[in-house]
């Protein structure tokens, strides 16, 4: 376990941070892109890659370069394997298929990009639950239980808030039996429990006991630590402020615009209060 308290600049948070700027317009580009009604051709591929690029920047200072491939790796192994077998059998999330239309290209009827937003929303509920608990050293014993079903229920919470708009209204992916929630089964969130559960206990472990990292002598910037907090907020904010100026059926925008105000809007908060307060021990 970490305390954030006030600290001498650190190595990291004191040297010359030259992508910052750049990690910034990165993340101020993630946020108008999500705003925008309609999004599609290169633009659709800069919804992917630019939330990954910024992971892979970020992560590269927080955890080192080893260890952020380690975790997109491990991200892509578990959740790929995880929606390889959803499709297949139908055994975890429910009964589903991916449209041919809008996907782009497939392996065993997953979109391989689809691993790529798995990857920067895991990075940011990971990130963002580390902060919230003050734990942004090397987290170890029953903690690591902890952070991973905390982790695991907030980003099944983000699943909560966006699964109906992408599948009953948007259909990039289909129920075949439909669902209890907004045409959505329960199943599929108790698979999205235990699938990101699984992957951030599998990472917490490595981080812990193999790579060991991060080792940090004290607390990074709060610009640094912030930047995260940006990037798990950036599709919060969309469904939050979709009831606005979309022309999607209210009887869904608005309950979910509820969901990420009231739950998601919640940890960002919390998460914002703890950088702030980063002077005072906590």
């Amino acid at each position: 376990m970490y305390v954030m308290k006030a600290q001498p600049k650190s190595k990291q948070s004191s040297d010359n941070d030259r992508l910052a700027p750049l990690r910034w317009v990165i993340l101020a580009s993630i946020l108008v892109l999500g705003l925008l009604p309609t999004i599609t051709g290169p633009l659709a591929l800069l919804v992917y890659l630019l939330p990954s690029i910024f992971v892979f920047m970020h992560g590269s200072r927080f955890l080192g370069r080893k260890n952020i491939l380690i975790f997109f790796a491990i991200t892509y192994i578990v959740t790929f394997t995880a929606e390889y077998l959803g499709v297949n059998t139908g055994h975890i999330f429910g009964a589903y298929y991916y449209n041919s239309i809008g996907n782009g290209p497939m392996i065993g009827g997953v979109p391989i990009l689809l691993m790529l937003t798995y990857f920067s929303l895991a990075y940011g509920s990971y990130l963002v639950v580390r902060i919230i608990l003050g734990w942004l050293n090397i987290v170890k014993g029953w903690n690591i239980l902890s952070i991973s079903l905390i982790s695991g229920m907030i980003m099944t919470l983000s699943d909560l808030a966006n699964d109906p708009i992408n599948s009953t209204i948007d259909q990039v992916y289909i129920w075949t039996k439909g669902g209890i929630f907004f045409g959505v089964p329960y199943q599929n969130f108790t698979g999205w429990l235990g699938e990101t559960f699984l992957l951030f206990l599998i990472l917490s472990i490595i981080f812990a006991y193999i790579t060991k990292s991060p080792k940090l002598k004290s607390v990074p910037s709060r610009r640094f630590l912030i930047e995260p907090v940006v990037l798990f907020s950036a599709p919060v904010l969309t469904v939050i402020l979709s009831p606005i100026w979309s022309t999607k059926p209210a009887y869904i925008i608005q309950p979910m615009s509820l969901i990420a105000l009231f739950g998601l809007g919640t940890v960002v908060l919390f998460a914002i209060v703890r950088v702030v307060g980063l002077k005072h021990k906590i």
